[in-house]
């Protein structure tokens, strides 16, 4: 089943591989290297009418944390499954919105992220 995805990650080379590996599953994938990017991105799609089904985020960012763009984002998006990708410095922060009533699903990946383990993270929708 393909989904629309957007992933946020500032790192190209990390980015490029997850692209291109969801991609190969099938998936439509947008990415961007930043929170900035990401916000405008979101809104030209909910603007679209193609909102997205998934958004994967890296947590820390240079432009801002990956967790207040999901607190901030996600009410916007009640339908959207979002993956946050976490180093172990950003574990306390992000286990505290994994299961926040009443917003979106969150899975939380940890980083280095495995690619399978994301694409499990995805079958959970």
């Amino acid at each position: 089943v393909s989904v629309r995805i957007v992933l946020i990650e500032d790192d190209p080379d990390l980015r490029s591989e997850i692209r291109e590996y969801l991609h190969r599953r099938g998936h439509e994938v947008t990415d961007c290297g930043s929170l900035g990017e990401a916000h405008g991105l979101v809104q030209r799609l909910v603007a679209d009418s193609a909102p997205p089904e998934v958004i994967v985020c890296d947590v820390n960012l240079p432009d801002g944390n990956g967790v207040d763009f999901y607190l901030a984002a996600s009410s916007g998006l009640p339908n959207c499954q979002w993956v946050l990708m976490s180093g172990a410095h950003d574990l306390d922060r992000v286990e505290k919105v994994g299961g926040r009533v009443g917003a979106p699903s969150c899975t939380i990946v940890d980083k280095p992220v495995s690619l399978r383990a994301l694409s499990a993270a995805l079958v959970r929708t």
